[in-house]
């Protein structure tokens, strides 16, 4: 395994789910007091990182469609941050005025590794990937 496709595997298999366990360990004691909508966020974000484990561990055992499924949970880690860096909900996660920048980052970061996973002529050829043409 390549080291691209390595590193994509520990962000989703490591970085992503204890970046969330810390964020959910300095709000256990405010749960009860968050809003609706901050909580649906938090369930929603532990949703898309139980898939992202997922992704990344099909990845690690080249399992078929794990590349269709890490794609999938790029896009809505995206959709999930630009929703929730656009509304007024947990304004004390992201200093003022750095909203904007950090959802472009996430965003940004996403799509590099989409494009990645697109792209790259070894990640083809270690899913099998590359369309072969039939006999006749």
């Amino acid at each position: 395994m390549g080291g691209w496709l390595l590193l994509l595997c520990l962000i989703l298999t490591v970085w992503n789910p204890a970046s969330l366990a810390l964020r959910l360990a300095t709000n256990v004691a405010t749960l009860s007091s968050q809003s609706t909508l901050a909580l649906l966020f938090l369930a929603a974000r532990l949703v898309i990182t139980s898939v992202g484990v997922a992704a990344g561990i099909a990845l690690l055992l080249r399992r078929p469609g794990a590349v269709q499924l890490t794609k999938l949970v790029l896009v809505l880690f995206c959709v999930e941050a630009i929703v929730r860096l656009s509304t007024r909900v947990g304004l004390s996660e992201a200093p003022p005025g750095t909203r904007l920048p950090l959802a472009i980052l996430v965003v940004a970061h996403n799509a590099a590794w989409y494009a990645y996973l697109q792209k790259s002529r070894r990640v083809r050829a270690h899913f099998d990937l590359e369309s072969h043409p039939t006999p006749l």
